[in-house]
């Protein structure tokens, strides 16, 4: 019988796909202590984890440990080299949340377009004027560069382009023979953003990544341009970025992640006019929330009946259950 450790609450669904089961155990720690995860690791097969980081030497003293089944698709709290070196597998949810990130996505796109931030700001304050220089732009026609084209990345470009967006893509990732949609257009150099009005992210962190918007990149933009990010806030340089929305360049910088979250109350991020920011809640729908724990149960059942979708995987397993 495997025996399925599962950290923090998930949606009751989610349980109730792995409850229905009698050929695995549940062990499921709702507020787990270090010492209670310490205890579980050693007999687990399986492990459902949500956003939680779980410390490294917990998976070296987990010799039966054939999986961890990730509730999201983000894999930046584990460290894939270990994983690997012990052979053990990750799946994640990748049909689960795309929806939920990519309409997320539009909202900040469509509140930085019309500046939200600085509109409720001078209603707040008893201004009631609307200047012609407040900012707002249409997103209809705007050049809009889409950083990574996975699943949210394709489905927030399907919904900018509802808008009348013009859609450019950037990742360097897609097969060069990968047919668009009409009308998209394919950057060859990340240079290109210099004529993006709009720029989406939709990258995870990697060494590839990590701090890719620099300012040397930023320096590039055009007076005025958006950048959205629901990707990883370490995609983006923040200090860079601060720096750079002085100069208006760009002219706002709206966000659902940070490169450490929580961020600080001072981060300069959170005190500057031209941010909005949103808690890393793009994939917290209550439609979303649901899906990803069933996914993520259903991934070990998979796992265990030999049908896991290899959409799923982000590193295959490579031991048995006896290590």
């Amino acid at each position: 019988m495997a025996r399925v450790l599962v950290l923090d609450p998930i949606h009751p669904d989610g349980m109730a796909l792995l409850q229905a089961r009698d050929d695995i155990e549940i062990v499921h720690l709702e507020t787990p202590t270090e010492q209670a995860i310490a205890a579980q690791m050693p007999q687990a097969d399986y492990l459902l984890l949500r956003g939680r980081t779980v410390a490294e030497a917990h998976y070296c003293d987990a010799p039966r440990l054939r999986m961890v089944s990730r509730h999201g698709v983000g894999c930046d709290n584990l460290n894939s080299d270990q994983l690997r070196s012990l052979g053990i597998g990750v799946a994640i949810t990748a049909d689960a949340n795309y929806v939920a990130v990519a309409e997320h996505a539009m909202m900040l796109t469509l509140a930085a377009c019309k500046n939200l931030g600085q509109a409720q700001h001078v209603v707040r304050n008893g201004d009631w004027t609307v200047p012609e220089n407040r900012g707002a732009r249409e997103l209809c026609d705007a050049e809009t560069m889409v950083f990574g084209f996975g699943r949210i990345g394709r489905a927030y470009a399907q919904r900018a382009a509802a808008f009348g967006a013009r859609i450019r893509i950037f990742d360097p990732y897609l097969p060069e023979d990968a047919a668009l949609p009409d009308g998209y257009r394919r950057a060859t150099d990340i240079l290109e953003v210099a004529d993006a009005d709009v720029i989406s992210l939709h990258m995870p962190l990697s060494t590839e990544t990590a701090n890719l918007f620099d300012a040397t990149l930023l320096a590039q933009l055009k007076p005025g341009a958006i950048v959205v990010n629901t990707g990883r806030g370490g995609v983006v340089d923040e200090a860079a970025v601060v720096a750079a929305l002085e100069t208006g360049t760009p002219s706002i910088y709206a966000t659902d992640v940070f490169a450490k979250e929580p961020p600080a109350r001072d981060d300069p991020l959170l005190k500057h006019p031209g941010v909005i920011v949103t808690p890393h809640s793009a994939a917290m729908t209550t439609e979303s929330v649901r899906r990803m724990a069933m996914r993520s149960a259903q991934n070990i059942l998979d796992h265990l009946d030999g049908t896991l979708s290899p959409e799923m995987v982000v590193l295959p397993v490579g031991r048995g259950v006896d290590g």
